[in-house]
């Protein structure tokens, strides 16, 4: 098994990536050779009781002291860093170790910067505002249980803030994870719509990078390999959660993506998904796939050869086609992926009622990513893209 584990190193982050089959197991020796006695893992209950996690729990004894919190929750909110803040000071953690989804990645970088500063989190509900990190943070392990938000290799950290019920992105040079496990074992018990979600939220992220007004070419490099690989392999995915060689393929996608819109930002899709979750509780993968298709049709003429590429990636036949009409062919490949996978394909389909969609419009507009997205973003763009969704 350790002859199927790389390291690599990355321009675009400080993050060492570390990946292959059982990468998770042979981590406990990085953890010691950073001099580390006692480490704190943030999960889901579910996560929690993998056998890999137990197993390297258990491999840590008599080098590493592991403790478990277990309360992230699937969209992290400010209560449950505060609370995975205390039980990390009251363990004296060295370091954060975040296993799971985004959220859950997200949720260790945050608890992270709390076990340091306690009631930091509270502070940073201010929409439109930068991070503010003015402490030492413990060093962070990220290890991915979905193929979807490249949190591993990126300074992001979305948090749901319950008194003001917003959802905001929170950015900072000390969110970056010190080393990354791309464990593809990890990724097999995830259910067929946590698989499908994650894959077209990393979809979202390659394809709004892509024609980011922040892009340069080296960025639609990346997020150009990102797009191909998740066309790829997503649909394996989907169909097989034990295809171990489709889930390693669409985790790098995935975290190929992140290098991308981690220099670029992203668009019109992120800003306005924010909302659906934090209102709704629709899983961020899913308002992203669920959006992708009409923010890209709302996009089509302000870059019209980058979405005609984007097609092509995708599958789409675009011989012989205009840009304008190749571009065209491009929402309309993530619409038959999609279908293909199962995903939802309207906002209909999971509980979002119209009455909202004025507060919503108010809670997208501040975001960063409207002012990269290559097309001018108007209050009343947004609501029609909502209703075009619904």
């Amino acid at each position: 098994m350790a002859d199927t584990i790389r390291t690599e190193c990355f321009d675009e982050t400080p993050t060492r990536v570390v990946s292959g089959p059982g990468a998770l197991a042979s981590s406990r020796a990085c953890l010691a050779g950073m001099g580390l006695s006692r480490v704190l893992i943030v999960c889901g209950e579910h996560v929690a009781q993998l056998p890999q996690v137990q197993e390297f729990g258990g491999c840590c004894e008599g080098c590493i002291e592991v403790a478990i919190f277990a309360g992230a929750a699937p969209d992290p909110t400010d209560q449950n860093v505060l609370e995975g803040g205390r039980v990390g000071r009251e363990f004296g953690a060295e370091a954060v170790i975040g296993i799971g989804g985004g959220s859950s990645m997200d949720c260790a970088k945050a608890i992270a910067v709390e076990i340091g500063a306690e009631g930091w989190i509270s502070a940073q509900d201010v929409p439109g505002q930068p991070t503010v990190i003015e402490h030492e943070v413990l060093p962070i392990v990220a290890v991915p249980t979905t193929a979807g938000t490249g949190s591993e290799v990126n300074h992001f950290a979305v948090i749901t803030f319950t008194a003001s019920r917003r959802k905001l992105v929170l950015r900072h040079e000390a969110l970056y994870p010190r080393c990354a496990v791309l464990d593809p074992t990890l990724l097999v018990s995830a259910p067929k719509m946590v698989r499908v979600a994650a894959g077209l939220d990393a979809l979202t992220h390659a394809v709004e990078s892509c024609v980011s007004t922040a892009a340069t070419p080296a960025t639609r490099r990346r997020a150009a390999e990102a797009i191909r690989g998740i066309a790829q392999y997503l649909p394996r995915v989907a169909e097989d959660g034990g295809d171990l060689p489709a889930q390693a393929g669409l985790q790098r996608a995935a975290m190929i993506a992140s290098l991308a819109f981690a220099q670029t930002k992203l668009g019109i899709v992120h800003a306005m998904a924010l909302p659906l979750s934090a209102l709704f509780g629709v899983p961020h993968g899913v308002a992203n796939a669920i959006l992708l298709p009409h923010g890209m049709r709302f996009n089509l003429g302000a870059d019209p050869e980058a979405f005609a590429q984007i097609a092509e990636l995708l599958g789409a036949r675009v011989e012989g086609l205009s840009a304008a009409d190749a571009a065209a062919r491009a929402p309309e490949a993530v619409e038959s992926l999609a279908t293909q996978c199962g995903a939802p394909r309207r906002m209909s389909e999971v509980g979002v009622s119209a009455d909202a969609f004025a507060r919503m419009a108010d809670d997208a507009m501040p975001s960063a990513h409207v002012q990269v997205n290559p097309r001018a973003i108007t209050r009343e763009d947004v609501l029609a893209v909502y209703e075009a969704a619904m």
